[in-house]
């Protein structure tokens, strides 16, 4: 590829995207390398406007330094303004406990953010940031994802766009880059970083690739255009994947609900659970664990940093973390106290010798015997039934609420306590007669019930 060839390709890839016009000022991230010095140089030829961003990581001593200046110099060379910011990355990847690449990268974009942010509204603002990634960038991206097992997503590699920023090499292999700077008779400076092994693309680049072109000579082109293949397809799977999603996933508030029956006929189903949970903290680590959770029992649950999913009858139930927020409460342990929306909730496991049961309705007892935790303490819905205490057949709450010419007000601030998909009381109404106590009971579950007004725990 010549020069003009180089520069032609340039521009119909970024019309082909849609990257930029002309009209739009940039800002380019240079390093000092070639591919950013290219980057800069084929900008200038296009008649771009655009500002050059550098930073001094201060890793390399001398060397760093003398990158700085040769930005400073290719900024004056092309007549174009330059911003530096000098970090101490190892400083800052030690109080935030990165490796040295993270760290590096969290500065630069946080710098290269900055510049846009306080441009924003001026008369020269800044429309977008660019980078000097290439097709060999991008394969290394590609095979580093693959070994680290990504999905999808991983595989489609690096995207022309992303939010503001833009990379207008993408099209090029590095031979192609070389050969224009060579032709053109441009200047650049070496990484001596880049000649170490040690870190996981300098070994695909200097090792891998290199092994897999004896074999595969166009190994590089074909890695790319299987790229952009699988971002088709990536493309197509998330548009089935929302409409699927969108049928199959219940939304109440911040509560969504899955009907676990219905999810397991379908196929693909594992893929539908992660890219349900995947946007919530869910990892692909947490996987058979979470779908393992439809076979469990009413009350299990696992969490990510933020939310909770739960399952609940034939449901997995999604909640933001606290689980008040939502609507469902989990109550743990033997003993504990809850304050929620409508009240104060206490509850005991304790002995029973015979002594007499209280009768005041916001209280319970209950025989343990059969009780298993965590239960659910939540707001009734339509469907609800019971055994009310004294009847051995079941009751929907509907038919209860109407029996006991409940009010509208009455029965929206009604709650329920579940153990095991079955309701052991309805507060400050009635328990369950399937455990109530008995003389043969040993043990039971004691709550205390405090309708909210002005109390606090």
């Amino acid at each position: 590829m010549s020069k003009k060839d180089l520069a032609v390709a340039f521009k119909q890839f970024i019309e082909e995207h849609s990257l930029f016009t002309k009209h739009d000022r940039l800002l380019v991230g240079v390093s000092g390398g070639i591919d950013s010095v290219v980057l800069c140089h084929l900008l200038r030829e296009g008649g771009y406007s655009f500002e050059i961003a550098h930073v001094n990581f201060l890793l390399r001593e001398q060397e760093s330094f003398r990158d700085e200046d040769f930005c400073r110099q290719l900024a004056q060379q092309l007549d174009v303004p330059i911003a530096v910011a000098r970090y101490d990355t190892r400083d800052y990847a030690q109080e935030k406990k990165l490796s040295i690449q993270v760290a590096a990268r969290e500065l630069r974009y946080a710098f290269f953010n900055q510049l846009i942010t306080e441009r924003k509204g001026s008369d020269t603002e800044i429309k977008y940031m660019l980078t000097g990634h290439h097709a060999d960038d991008n394969a290394e991206t590609v095979l580093i994802n693959l070994f680290r097992g990504s999905g999808l997503a991983g595989l489609r590699g690096i995207l022309p766009s992303r939010g503001e920023i833009r990379r207008p090499l993408l099209f090029a292999s590095r031979n192609n880059i070389t050969e224009y700077a060579s032709q053109k008779q441009l200047t650049w400076v070496e990484d001596s970083s880049n000649a170490e092994s040690k870190y996981a693309r300098n070994f695909l680049r200097n090792n891998i690739i290199p092994a897999l072109r004896e074999q595969y000579p166009t190994v590089v082109e074909n890695i790319n255009d299987s790229a952009r293949h699988l971002h088709d397809i990536e493309q197509f799977y998330m548009a089935a994947m929302k409409r699927q999603l969108e049928k199959l996933v219940l939304k109440k508030e911040a509560e969504e609900q899955l009907p676990i029956l219905k999810w397991k006929q379908l196929p693909g189903k594992s893929a539908i659970l992660y890219e349900w949970l995947q946007p919530f903290g869910f990892s692909s680590g947490q996987m058979a664990d979470l779908e393992a959770l439809a076979d469990s029992q009413t009350g299990q649950y696992i969490d990510s940093p933020t939310h909770r999913l739960l399952r609940n009858r034939n449901w997995l139930v999604l909640t933001p973390l606290p689980t008040e927020a939502s609507g469902i409460i989990l109550l743990e342990g033997d003993e504990g106290k809850i304050q929620f929306r409508d009240g104060i909730l206490q509850w005991k496991i304790q002995g029973y010798a015979g002594e007499p049961i209280s009768e005041n309705s916001l209280d319970a007892w209950l025989d343990a015997t059969d009780i298993r935790f965590p239960l659910l303490l939540r707001p009734w819905k339509a469907g609800d039934y019971f055994y009310p205490l004294g009847m051995r057949k079941k009751k929907k709450l509907a038919r209860f609420f109407i029996d006991n010419k409940l009010s509208r007000n009455q029965k929206e601030k009604t709650w329920v306590i579940e153990s095991s998909g079955r309701i052991i009381w309805v507060l400050a109404q009635r328990i369950d007669d399937r455990f109530r106590i008995s003389a043969s009971t040993k043990k039971t579950l004691r709550f205390e019930f405090v309708p909210l007004t002005n109390t606090s725990i």
